[in-house]
């Protein structure tokens, strides 16, 4: 099976094919913004890598994977937009992960794993995993020190806890002052592209013929900071 994997939900763009499972060609580039410019030549660069050349190189792909959020608002739907056309062009079907499960799947610690992501402002976005990668609680955007509450909800009391992703830092002093052992955990911070398309390769078979009746949308866990302009009342005429 080909699989196509693109992530432009966070501070990183990253794109890669995978043949079965195993990396054929991929790339990665950490940036603020430009996701938009870099994203389809690094998916053109890859295709032509893994042979799949022609008018339309994604005619060879059986799948697509892309990071649905959250993350940054504008590279969630930049991912999710450049995805869902692709696989019209392919005729293949589009799977989509979150941000925070590829991250927790990347630490690998053997301990019940929180994924946390900086959200750039100053709540972070989490998620408590088992040892598996199983959800113990559903994806939140809380202010650090709501965090140790979140966990207790989970089923998780004071005790060991690895902490995977960019905003592991920022919530580490609240689940230690509630009496949690915090370890790091392995992994860059930010989705890796391998991880995502290991993850889809494994979610694949159970999912794919559900795949065609709904695309993947954007996990927003807030409401987005820029608002639209307030609507001025048309001048009176004058007399």
């Amino acid at each position: 099976m080909m699989l196509l994997a693109i992530d432009t939900a966070t501070n990183r763009c990253s794109a890669a094919v995978f043949a079965d499972g195993a990396v054929v060609a991929s790339r990665s580039e950490d940036m603020l913004r430009g996701h938009a410019e870099a994203l389809m030549p690094m998916v053109a660069d890859i295709l032509g890598e893994a042979g799949l050349t022609g008018p339309s190189g994604v005619a060879g792909l059986d799948g697509i994977a892309v990071t649905v959020g959250p993350g940054a608002f504008t590279g969630v739907r930049i991912g999710l937009a450049a995805a869902r056309a692709m696989g019209l062009a392919a005729g293949c079907p589009v799977l989509g992960l979150t941000t925070l499960e590829v991250v927790a799947a990347d630490a690998a610690p053997g301990l019940s794993v929180l994924a946390a992501l900086d959200s750039k402002r100053a709540d972070a976005y989490v998620q408590l995993f088992d040892p598996d990668g199983r959800p113990l609680a559903g994806p939140a955007a809380l202010l650090p020190d709501a965090v140790p509450a979140y966990l207790m909800a989970g089923g998780l009391d004071a005790g060991d806890i690895a902490i995977a992703g960019d905003g592991g830092r920022a919530v580490a002093p609240a689940l230690t002052a509630a009496g949690y052992v915090v370890r790091p955990a392995d992994g860059a911070g930010l989705p890796d592209i391998a991880v995502l398309g290991r993850l889809a390769a494994v979610r694949w078979m159970a999912v794919a013929p559900r795949l065609g009746d709904s695309p993947p949308s954007p996990l927003y866990l807030r409401p987005p900071d820029a608002t639209p302009p307030k609507v001025r009342p048309a001048p009176r005429k004058p007399g």
